[in-house]
Formats: C-alpha cells, structure tokens, sequence
C-alpha cells in the first residue's frame, strides 16, 4: 500500500469489531484540549498576532495588511502544532495501546517490544518530548524564513511538506516504539520512504486544520500509521 492509502485505511482500521472502544478516549482527550486552546487563543489573539507583526521591520508598516496576513498563518500554524504536540502528550499510553491492538489485528501477532501497555506511560512521555526536541529547532527556522523578506515567498510550500513530515513521523512512532525501534532508527527508515512518508502526512496535516475532523484525526493517523509502519517501515 502507499503511504496515502495507508492513511486513509485508518478510516476503516478503526470501525473494525475490537477496535473501536480504543477509538474514544483519544477523540474526548483531542476534543477537551482543543476546547482549552481555543479559548486562550481566542482571549490573547490579538495580542499575539501584534508580537508577531513586531518582528517586523517598520520599512514594512506600508504593507501592514500583508505582514498581519502572514503573522496570522504562522499564529495559526503554531496554535494547530501546539494543539498536537499537547494532545499527544496526553493521549500517548492510549495512541500506543490502540496502535499495538491495531498491529495485532493487522499482523496476527503483538509488536516484539516486553514493556506492558498499562507499563508504557514514562517512555510514551518520553519519546513525546524527543520528538519535540526534533521539531523545534526546525520550526524556528521555518519562522525565521517566513519573516526574512524575498525568501518568505516559499514559506507556505515549506510550511506544507514539514507539516506533512511531522504528522507521518508523529503517527508512525507509536508502532516503532512498541516495537523497540529507536526515533532515529525511525527517521532513517521514513528517509527511505520519503515519498510515501509525505503522501501519508499530507492528508493528515490538511485534515487538521478542518473543525470536527481534527477531533477525531489522532486515533486515525495512529492507526494508519501502524498500517503504514506495517506495510512500509517494519
């Protein structure tokens, strides 16, 4: 299967009998957090966008219309990367239970790694905050070269392919890491698969940005990432 039908088997993964209860902790965890971040974002809106447009050189104040645009699409993209991040964050013992149930059903055997489900908090949490530490540094850059004049013209396409990255290396981690496979190990692997990698995030990362979907996007991506992993990584 290609990464793009690999995304959008997880669509079926999780109607399948056995599956579905592990489809509805993850969907309430996306949909309280979400609630949560909306109204922040919605009481220091404003506020924000003016720290962004700050950034700015005052030779741009005559195109202030087009420097608050762009602040807004960063703002936005950074609220829905936030969204993600923290949504993970909590959601990480369920996203892992449900991606080993899935490999069980797709694969008629468990994941190889000894660490129990109910024993995967910490290195869930863990591996959360390693793959923080993998986007960080490459989110800054991306928001240096979307406020440096000239060069900002690309930024929207670069914006689309690590957005599509992140949510193919978001999903397809919970396979790898019930299955011992280290992040690096992973990334290697995706790098192989480049392609394939892209065309599974793509859908994920649009899908995000669409109300009611992206509450239900997480147990999705995980499950066509386990799919994905399965089909293309493993």
């Amino acid at each position: 299967m290609t990464g793009l039908e690999c995304f959008l088997d997880g669509f079926q993964l999780i109607r399948r009998p056995g599956l579905r209860r592990y489809f509805i902790v993850p969907c309430l965890i996306n949909a309280v957090v979400l609630t949560l971040l909306v109204v922040l974002s919605y009481s220091h809106f404003d506020d924000w966008v003016a720290i962004i447009v700050a950034w700015f050189p005052d030779w741009m104040s005559a195109l202030y219309w087009l420097v608050w645009g762009i602040s807004l699409i960063v703002l936005l993209v950074l609220i829905l990367f936030v969204f993600t991040f923290v949504a993970n964050i909590i959601a990480s013992p369920f996203n892992a239970i449900l991606s080993i149930k899935v490999e069980q059903a797709l694969t008629g055997s468990a994941p190889v790694s000894t660490v129990s489900p109910w024993l995967i908090l910490p290195r869930s949490v863990a591996r959360e905050l390693g793959k923080l530490r993998y986007i960080l540094p490459r989110l800054l850059g991306l928001l240096l070269i979307t406020i440096i004049p000239v060069i900002n013209t690309v930024a929207p396409f670069l914006w689309v392919l690590f957005g599509a990255w992140m949510m193919s290396i978001q999903y397809a981690d919970y396979a790898a890491d019930n299955n011992d496979v280290s992040f690096r190990e992973l990334q290697s692997r995706m790098r192989a698969r480049r392609f394939d990698a892209l065309m599974f995030g793509l859908p994920a990362y649009l899908l995000l940005t669409v109300p009611v979907v992206n509450l239900i996007l997480m147990p999705i991506g995980v499950a066509g990432g386990t799919r994905f992993w399965v089909e293309r990584l493993r």
